[in-house]
């Protein structure tokens, strides 16, 4: 995933995509905790330089070695993002594995759960009325409620320490910035105003301060704020990419992640940006910290595996469990505050009844420059950096024809227009007398629709892509 700017998220996402106790495992030898000495506090606008960062080190997929297990009984339940059942839902376990439970189940994107101060709710960001935003559900998946209500990606929510407000991510005022909405009232403050993309909030123990990734040096680094927006403080000053900040419960540390020995690892600092130390050696994509309630360890998500894993490691790095290992992506953990362990799993939710993809009222939608249809995969392939090679079932996951016949897609022409990148397409199914000639937007992600004479497909691989793509 990585962050150069949070609509081209996450693996998270992620960017895509536990069942029973994760056993714990032991490494040949712990990885010393590495110090380094480079944290800075800039109070005033800091120059900024052009540089050109080396590729991200991508490790193969290998066996995770053995590590010695966690010493203490970890406390608390986690909340993560999965797509075990095929849509991202959000679900829930006790923080040893065990009791794994479904909150969720619409055919949208569920994601990025953030516990509330007392434990009783989850706020999290769906798109399952059109486009994301931040809604409430209790810890039990029970009394859903919506929280804002914007035409844009409201994300990444996260609740101050008094219960008080949500900070998220929006992208509402044209680039990705950080918002305050009190829970009761609802009213809405913008806390950052800059040209880059501010994403990450994650609150201190005292509610007075929010840390936070931004892309304003260029490179991800970490920042903190004071709630009323004053006081902006650089934490972080590196060439690698320094992102995912967590303040610890006891407000003495923050975990983030950062590239800059080479892989994603997980790393923690003080408040002030010093005392950096490096808690992780697994070469692979390191992701998504949150702190146990008592301070004591830090759950994160890793694709050591091959696929997205939920860890939880020692503050100190000393011992590490696994806590999923299911064939299916398991991310974004988020550790409740101080609660008891669910006896059993919780009751599964009855799924959502509407769907995602919407037939257009338009007979002419989806077939003029001024109207394309709006997608979540590039026509030419996901992996295509050239016109042409698409397969048929790389492209529009979510459109089939009249009858639910495969669609044979070919690309004729990139075409930019505006802000917009379309891709002129044929596109035909068997029995058809002609192909079709649309236009799709591979650049702007909302729910899709299905032209007049098209039906739409299972949304699955959809909102994959779009979650992707936005996340």
């Amino acid at each position: 995933m990585r962050l150069n700017h949070i609509h081209n998220l996450i693996t998270i996402m992620l960017v895509v995509m536990l069942s029973a106790a994760g056993c714990g495992w032991q490494p040949d030898s712990t990885p010393s905790p590495q110090t380094e000495d480079n944290g800075i506090v800039i109070l005033t606008d800091t120059p900024r330089a052009w540089f050109t960062l080396a590729p991200d080190a991508i490790a193969t997929a290998t066996a995770m070695p053995t590590m010695r297990p966690i010493g203490t009984q970890l406390q608390g339940r986690i909340a993560f993002q999965s797509d075990r059942d095929g849509s991202l839902e959000l679900y829930v376990m006790n923080a040893d594995g065990s009791a794994v439970s479904r909150l969720t189940n619409n055919p949208a994107v569920d994601v990025f759960p953030a516990w509330s101060p007392d434990g009783s709710q989850i706020a999290f960001s769906s798109d399952r009325d059109g486009f994301p935003d931040i809604y409430l559900i209790n810890a039990d998946g029970t009394n859903l409620r919506r929280l804002t209500n914007s035409p844009s990606s409201d994300i990444l929510p996260a609740w101050s320490a008094d219960g008080t407000e949500i900070a998220f991510v929006s992208n509402r005022d044209g680039n990705d910035e950080i918002y305050l909405i009190n829970v009761i009232n609802g009213q809405e403050t913008r806390l950052t105003n800059d040209s880059s993309a501010d994403y990450f909030p994650s609150w201190s123990s005292d509610s007075e301060w929010i840390v936070f990734t931004t892309e304003r040096d260029i490179n991800p680094e970490i920042y903190k704020i004071r709630r009323d927006g004053s006081d902006l403080t650089r934490l972080t000053d590196d060439a690698g990419d320094d992102t995912n900040p967590a303040w610890s419960p006891d407000g003495s540390l923050i975990a983030f992640t950062s590239n800059r020995s080479g892989f994603y690892e997980l790393h923690t600092m003080d408040p002030i940006g010093q005392n950096i130390i490096k808690l992780t050696d697994l070469r692979s994509l390191v992701d998504e910290p949150g702190w146990s309630p008592d301070s004591s360890a830090i759950s994160f998500s890793s694709s050591k595996e091959g696929q997205k894993e939920i860890y939880a490691i020692s503050a100190d790095g000393s011992g590490m469990n696994r806590l999923t290992d299911a064939p299916s992506e398991d991310f974004y953990p988020a550790w409740s505050p101080q609660i008891g362990f669910l006896d059993a799993a919780v009751t599964a939710p009855t799924a959502a009844p509407e769907g995602v993809c919407v037939n257009a009222d338009s007979p002419e939608y989806g077939f003029s420059l001024d109207d394309p249809i709006r997608i979540g995969t590039d026509p030419r392939g996901s992996h295509e950096t050239e016109l042409g090679g698409a397969e048929p079932d790389e492209c529009v996951p979510w459109l089939l024809g009249p009858q639910g016949q495969t669609l044979t897609i070919t690309v004729i022409e990139e075409i930019r227009t505006n802000d917009s990148l379309l891709c002129e397409v044929s596109v035909s199914y068997p029995g058809q007398a002609a192909p079709d000639i649309m236009y799709f937007d591979i650049f702007n992600y909302e729910q899709p629709k299905a032209p007049q004479g098209y039906l739409c497909g299972s949304p699955v691989e959809y909102l994959k892509s779009i979650t992707e793509a936005l996340y």
